[in-house]
């Protein structure tokens, strides 16, 4: 008998191609997909993150087909207003328009302790030194000391701005939020998960904001007084006299 000259292939498994980051993406920044940990970030720690959305129905829950990367609702652009603060750097600007209310994108980083040991001192994109109002601080969990930092590793949120010195006010917000993430451990194969969004702001009392945000608009949020108390410290360390220009700007409004 003659042998079979066609031998069957071995099974491969495919690795899904890598994820093309949006256009004008720092090409020194890793683009993220999900969320990374840094080594002192345990399990233990990461698991507390996972909560039922029962817990607190305040918080957002966010269906998983919103979670698009990269995110279509947005485009980043190179600023070249030279009396905008971030002249020469990059914005992130609505590329549709975005009702009140709805959610943009998550702002994905890397997720560390709030220790000094793992923790970037120069980063300027941790929510951990974030403060959008006086009794919220999105620094992903404060209680069990976890915050995302976006300085080397993120998507198109880190590239928003802080409203001052460009509009009166911010159109848009960090807010808690909740996602599906997969889980071995629950029948249904996924558990909630805590994150961070970025939210347009409401319409407000008086719809002042019925708006939104238009397309083509710069995406602004708050970083907060003390964001920019901490820009002029570190300013005025280094004798950086354009950071303590902007920085001492920023607090005047």
């Amino acid at each position: 008998m003659k042998p079979d000259s066609k031998k069957p292939e071995a099974a491969t498994t495919k690795t899904p191609p890598p994820t093309i980051p949006p256009p004008n993406w720092p090409p020194e920044i890793t683009y993220l997909t999900d969320q990374i940990y840094t080594p002192a970030v345990s399990l233990e720690l990461r698991s507390k993150l996972s909560r039922s959305p029962s817990d607190n129905i305040s918080w957002i829950k966010l269906a998983s087909d919103l979670i698009i990367t990269p995110c279509p609702l947005v485009s980043i652009t190179t600023i070249t207003d030279e009396k905008h603060p971030a002249c020469g750097q990059r914005g992130l600007f609505a590329a549709q328009h975005l009702i009140p209310d709805s959610f943009i994108c998550l702002y994905m980083g890397e997720v560390h302790c709030n220790s000094l040991s793992d923790t970037d001192p120069n980063s300027d994109y941790d929510l951990n030194r974030i403060e959008t109002k006086t009794d919220f601080n999105p620094c992903l969990d404060s209680e069990i000391g976890l915050s995302v930092d976006a300085s080397k590793a993120g998507n198109e949120s880190r590239c928003t701005n802080d409203y001052r010195g460009v509009a009166e006010r911010p159109n848009a917000e960090f807010r808690d939020c909740f996602i599906q993430v997969p889980s071995l451990k629950r029948a249904d194969g996924l558990r909630w998960e805590r994150r961070v969004g970025i939210f347009v702001l409401s319409a407000g009392k008086a719809g002042k904001r019925k708006a939104g945000i238009k397309a083509g608009e710069e995406i602004l949020v708050s970083y907060g007084k003390a964001f920019w108390e901490g820009r002029k410290t570190l300013a005025t360390f280094r004798k950086d006299f354009e950071m303590l220009r902007i920085a001492e700007a920023a607090l005047e409004l």
